[in-house]
């Protein structure tokens, strides 16, 4: 019995394959037609965008962070810089830089700004933070990055804002000279695979309504009744009568 099932199911998925393979120009169909989709909509819709990074420290001593609870004092002190860095108060203060900056020429809201700044720690064991500024002009992402870092370090040093750490600076953000994404090739080759994921789809559904006799099972389920033996189809050799 177990022999018998595991010839069924080596039968169906032999099936499976004839039936994909006899139906390749589906796949094929479904694979350029999603792909060009996905290639289209990356180079001719996406806008290219670029990303200044700045990174910056907190200055604390360095006794101070060498025990275990220095260790989870700096832990702590970088997740709060982090919120601090995009909070209403820095992004108040640093909208109010970019109007007034010469080369700056749009206006900003919080959410948006927010959106396009991204501060992260460098590791558990760090005191240094990054800044990142994606935008799709690469003079302005390096321009919000490091008007960021003055803001924040201006706040840090004023009275405004009691119970802060200085920062100090670990160079000033460049203009990026090529674009971070979008990723054109990671587009395109998810496009592939989701056409094919599409062909095989469609190979299938186009089986299930595909209503002809195929197979003795098919007859089986057709009829009701029991096949006992097929005809073999194949050509025979003509004699030649001379």
């Amino acid at each position: 019995m177990d022999n018998q099932e595991q010839y069924e199911q080596e039968l169906d998925l032999n099936q499976l394959i004839r039936i994909m393979l006899m139906r390749w120009y589906i796949i094929l169909a479904a694979v350029v037609v999603v792909a060009g989709a996905a290639t289209f909509y990356t180079f001719m819709m996406q806008d290219d965008y670029y990303t200044a990074e700045r990174t910056f420290a907190i200055s604390v001593e360095a006794d101070d962070t060498s025990t275990v609870a220095g260790h989870q004092l700096a832990e702590r002190l970088v997740n709060s810089y982090i919120d601090f860095s995009t909070s209403k108060v820095v992004l108040d203060e640093l909208r109010d830089v970019l109007q007034d900056h010469p080369d700056i020429t749009r206006t900003y809201t919080n959410t948006r700004l927010r959106n396009m700044i991204t501060v992260s720690g460098r590791s558990t064991q760090s005191i240094a933070i990054d800044i990142t500024v994606t935008s799709g002009d690469p003079d302005e992402a390096a321009i919000i990055a490091n008007e960021l870092f003055n803001v924040i370090d201006m706040l840090t040093r004023s009275d405004q804002i009691e119970n802060l750490q200085t920062v100090d600076s670990w160079g000033i953000a460049d203009v990026p000279e090529f674009p971070s994404g979008p990723n054109r090739l990671l587009y395109m080759v998810i496009g592939v695979i989701l056409g094919g994921m599409v062909g095989v789809f469609g190979v299938f559904l186009f089986e299930f309504f595909d209503k002809t006799i195929k197979s003795t099972k098919d007859v089986e389920s057709k009829l009701g009744i029991r096949v006992l033996g097929i005809l073999p189809d194949y050509e025979m050799e003509e004699e030649v009568v001379e």
